[in-house]
């Protein structure tokens, strides 16, 4: 057995191929004969269980019980049904784990994911079948549904007298592994990096209201063009429709232009649609197909879309409601409101899902689903969303409030860049949280850098201390006005103190930097210190370079 230890200093290639060497070698070990040519009775064994057709063929119960039994004394130090050297990794349902599989310790290790969606009642059984479990899942996502389930009342014993009866009655009232696993006392890990967005404002709102602004948002690549007019990452489309027997004819259509324009591109980005009630979604997927059967070149356009494929990943446009949307993602999210003024122009704040219990989580799921970009189409009144309620105080806001909050959230993007910013209880950090006061070394570059390309030209070109945020930051940036010239520059001072390991987590800022296209160049001080002119000069050539 190798250790962990020894394992995570071995370059991740090393790595992973030293470990499928170890399975390789453990397989020759106990399934071949002593020439390493043909099977021994093991291995003949397994191949028996696995490959028989017809009437003698075993199920994957039989299978897994008649393996029970083998491989004890094989003369090898590894014991245990050898069919788990030659698959050491399984992938099931928690159905079909406790259907399937004997009722002992089989796994070194279970691993739950989306800990969230899965029931406890069904997780029990699961846990049977490993001597450690690792669970992981996302407690602002959505709980398992229970909508068509009856509630079963407990019987009320009597007050709490006992740490025990205070946990079983905590135990009672959660919907899932995930939340039991949190009112145990376990280990916990947090992934605190945000893959998903290609922008941080798409991820800016949850990390504020869900996350304690803990996440660290991809920041982006250097800036390739000071286009003012490019459009947000959250596009606001007001509508103005009309609210009717639970849909929205007018954001249907909507939906439709939308949908239009976006397969119209030379390179048309994966979409996902996405309502606030069935009723709705019925309507947008039905005049999807309408718009379709009118127009044969939309229709060609939309069926390619709708069957998109990313390697073995499914990427095809979808219309589905707020409460199944979880688990999906695409480059770009049009999301429909829904709501609005009735016919007689009277809107009623009443958002369905939103206001239960759990309407904050549902907003979460919803509007985390987008790489690139959400289209956020609304008849909600400005009016109704332009100022923030108070949250009543130790209370959580709820799903109706962070809607409203989100609408300002949008609107605020949306607007031209020398607005005059607010001072919003809704405003938030869109790139992670507190980002660290940038080191004397990094201001000191930024000025005087800044100082020579004033004397150089009057481009606009400056160089600022501290781009980006605290998990990502580049320690100077030298930003021109001429696109696809910015540079960045470290220093060997700010270090991210996130991580266990600050030297470590700098090689991958600085790999995740180069990967989004920055230009990087390493500014040592005792260099700076030892020759500043050379420093500068060079520092120069590199820009000079990238510009070329």
């Amino acid at each position: 057995r190798v250790s962990a230890d020894y394992l995570e200093v071995l370059p991740r290639g090393i790595a992973a191929q030293h470990i499928r060497d170890l399975w390789v070698s453990r397989q020759r070990e106990r399934l071949l004969a002593g020439t390493g040519s043909k099977l021994n009775s093991l291995g003949a064994s397994v191949r028996q269980r696995l490959f028989v057709r017809g009437k003698r063929a075993m199920r994957l119960r039989q299978v897994l019980e008649v393996g029970r039994s083998a491989g004890g004394n094989d003369g090898s130090p590894h014991t245990g049904d050898p069919l788990f050297d030659l698959r050491p990794v399984w992938m099931a349902s928690p159905e079909t784990v406790a259907q399937v599989m004997p009722r002992e310790a089989m796994f070194d290790v279970v691993v739950f994911d989306e800990a969230s969606q899965c029931r406890l009642e069904e997780a029990l059984p699961v846990l049977l079948r490993a001597n450690r479990v690792v669970i992981a899942g996302d407690p602002q996502q959505l709980p398992p549904t229970r909508f068509f389930e009856a509630a079963v009342a407990a019987p009320d014993d009597g007050p709490l007298e006992t740490e025990d009866d205070l946990f079983e009655a905590q135990q009672t009232e959660v919907e899932d592994l995930l939340q039991a696993a949190l009112n145990l006392d376990v280990q916990e890990s947090h992934l605190d990096v945000h893959y998903r967005s290609k922008r941080p404002e798409l991820i800016g709102f949850s990390n504020t209201f869900f996350y304690g602004g803990r996440l660290q948002a991809l920041p982006g690549g250097p800036p390739q063009a000071r286009d003012t007019d490019a459009p947000p990452p959250i596009r606001l489309h007001r509508v103005d429709g009309t609210y009717v027997d639970r849909t929205n004819p007018d954001e249907a259509e909507a939906v439709v232009r939308l949908v239009a324009e976006l397969l119209d591109r030379d390179d048309p980005p994966s979409i996902g649609i996405a309502s606030f009630n069935l009723t709705q979604r019925d309507l947008i997927a039905d005049a999807l197909d309408q718009a379709g059967l009118d127009d044969d070149a939309f229709g060609r356009r939309l069926a390619k879309a709708q069957a998109r494929t990313d390697g073995d990943a499914f990427e095809g446009l979808f219309v589905k409601n707020l409460e199944n949307v979880q688990g999906d993602e695409r480059d770009h999210i049009i999301i429909s409101t829904t709501y609005g003024p009735n016919a007689e122009g009277k809107f009623h704040r009443r958002f369905g899902p939103l206001g239960m219990a759990g309407g904050g989580r549902r907003l979460n799921v919803l509007v985390t689903r987008a790489r690139a970009a959400i289209h956020l189409v609304t008849s909600i009144p400005q009016s109704a969303y332009v100022s923030a309620d108070p949250v009543p105080e130790g209370a959580s806001p709820s799903g109706s409030w962070l809607l409203m909050a989100y609408l300002r959230y949008a609107e605020r993007l949306n607007q031209p860049a020398d607005t005059e910013a607010t001072n919003d209880a809704t405003a938030v950090n869109t790139i992670g949280d507190r980002q660290p006061a940038p080191s004397a070394l990094a201001t000191a570059l930024a000025h005087t850098l800044s100082q020579t390309l004033k004397q150089e030209s009057n481009t606009g070109a400056a160089a600022r201390a501290l781009w980006g945020n605290r998990g990502f930051c580049i320690d100077t940036v030298l930003d021109t006005a001429e696109p696809g010239t910015a540079v960045g520059l470290f220093t060997d001072f700010t270090r991210y103190d996130g991580t266990p390991d600050p030297v470590e987590w700098d090689l991958y800022r600085a790999g995740i930097l180069a990967w989004q296209g920055w230009p990087l160049h390493r500014v040592w001080s005792p260099t700076l210190v030892r020759d500043p002119l050379g420093t500068l000069n060079q520092i120069q050539a590199i820009r000079n370079l990238e510009r070329d």
